[in-house]
C-alpha cells in the first residue's frame, strides 16, 4: 500500500524564507504532495514553516520576510517579535489542524535530549517558541511547556525524522549537502556534518549562514 511521504523542514534561521517558497511551490505544482503528507517535521525556523504548512497560512511568510531589523540590535526582541506574530496568525483551532500532523523538534534544556512533539492541548502548546529559542541570540529565558524549559531543537537535530515512520521522509533544507530539496551548488573538497545532517562546506554555504543569522537580502540563492 503506497504512502505518501512525510516533509522535514530543516533548521534554517532567516533562511526560513527558502524553505517558505519551497512549501508555495510544491502547493502551486504538487499540491498533494503538502495535503497528504502524513506529518509534516520542523526545527527551530523550520519548525514555522511546518506549522504554515499544516495550519495553512502561508501568508505567514509574509511577516517572516518582511522582518529585516538586524537581530544583533539591542532594540528587538526576536522572541517577543516571534510571540506577537505567532499569536496573531496561529488559528485559534491551530491544536486541533496540528495534532498528529505536525511534529516540532526541540531541546529539552534538564538533559540535552531531543524531545519531538506531535500532541497539543491548546494553542499555547503549540511548541514553536521552544524550537526556536537560542540563548542569548533571543533573549536569557528559555521558553517552557509544563514547567520544563527547552532550547532550539537544532542543538540536538537539524533535520528531525520521527522514531519510527511508516512512509518515506522528503527532507528540505536551504543550505546545499544531501537533504531532497536543497540549493544546488557544485561539489566541494570539504563536506562537515552538523547535528547530524551534512552539508557542503563552501563559500556559498558561509554565505547562507551568515544569513540565517543576520538577514541581509530577502532573496535566497
Amino acid at each position: 500500500m503506497y504512502v505518501p511521504p512525510s516533509i522535514s523542514f530543516s533548521g534554517s534561521g532567516f533562511m526560513a524564507t527558502y524553505q517558505l517558497g519551497v512549501a508555495q511551490c510544491l502547493l502551486n505544482y504538487v499540491p498533494w504532495k503538502i495535503r497528504s503528507a502524513p506529518c509534516v517535521l520542523g526545527v527551530s525556523a523550520g519548525s514555522l514553516v511546518a506549522a504554515a504548512v499544516v495550519c495553512e497560512m502561508l501568508n505567514f511568510a509574509k511577516q517572516l520576510k518582511a522582518f529585516m531589523l538586524g537581530p544583533f540590535n539591542p532594540s528587538v526582541n526576536l522572541l517577543h517579535w516571534l510571540e506577537m506574530v505567532l499569536y496573531k496568525h496561529l488559528p485559534s483551532n491551530a491544536h486541533h489542524l496540528a495534532n498528529g500532523r505536525l511534529a516540532v523538534a526541540m531541546t529539552r534544556m534538564d538533559d540535552g535530549k531531543l524531545i519531538i512533539k506531535s500532541e497539543f492541548e491548546s494553542k499555547e502548546d503549540v511548541a514553536l517558541l521552544c524550537s526556536c529559542f537560542v540563548p542569548g541570540y533571543c533573549g536569557i529565558t528559555a521558553p517552557s511547556i509544563k514547567g520544563v524549559h527547552y532550547l532550539d531543537g537544532g542543538f540536538t537535530s537539524m533535520l528531525p525524522v520521527l522514531p519510527v515512520s511508516c512512509s518515506d521522509i522528503l527532507t528540505v533544507c536551504p543550505f546545499s549537502g544531501e537533504t531532497d530539496i536543497c540549493p544546488r551548488d557544485t561539489n566541494s573538497m570539504l563536506d562537515m556534518v552538523v547535528s547530524g545532517t551534512t552539508l557542503k562546506g563552501n563559500i556559498a554555504n558561509t554565505l547562507r549562514i551568515i544569513n540565517a543569522l543576520y538577514p541581509m537580502a530577502l532573496e535566497v540563492s
